[in-house]
């Protein structure tokens, strides 16, 4: 999803008019109009304003330029090298090597994710609420 539908959601999902967004990160309406329709792209420092205004993480914006199988096979092999990120045995998931420098963190983070999952199916939290814990990544 492109940074500008990302902004787009989350401003909605805060509440917010494009105006609100503007006045509180010091820009105009028409600017937050051009970001969200990709018109003009975000500056990387405005970027973690908006962010912080929407109380998300700057990631939860940001477009990693996935739109096709192999766009997502590239980032996986770059994954690779740093996070430990490789095929599990069977080659149908993913699994981490614990060698790779980033690795800790990558596995703790997996193990967060499949919590709030797991709570997710099981109703102890709702879509809302697992919307915003992704949004904090």
């Amino acid at each position: 999803m492109a940074t500008g539908d990302n902004i787009r959601r989350y401003r909605k999902a805060k509440g917010l008019t494009q105006a609100q967004l503007a006045d509180a990160v010091g820009l105009t309406e028409g600017a937050i109009r051009h970001y969200e329709s990709g018109i003009r792209a975000v500056k990387s420092e405005l970027l973690e304003e908006i962010a912080k205004e929407l109380e998300v993480s700057v990631g939860a914006l940001k477009d990693y330029g996935v739109e096709t199988s192999r766009d997502l096979m590239a980032l996986l092999l770059q994954l690779e090298e740093s996070y430990g990120l490789v095929p599990s045995e069977d080659g149908m998931g993913l699994a981490v090597d614990p060698k790779a420098p980033y690795a800790p963190k990558l596995s703790q983070s997996i193990k967060s994710r499949a919590k709030k999952r797991k709570e997710l199916e099981h109703g102890e939290v709702d879509e809302t609420a697992y919307a915003d814990w992704k949004a904090s990544f």
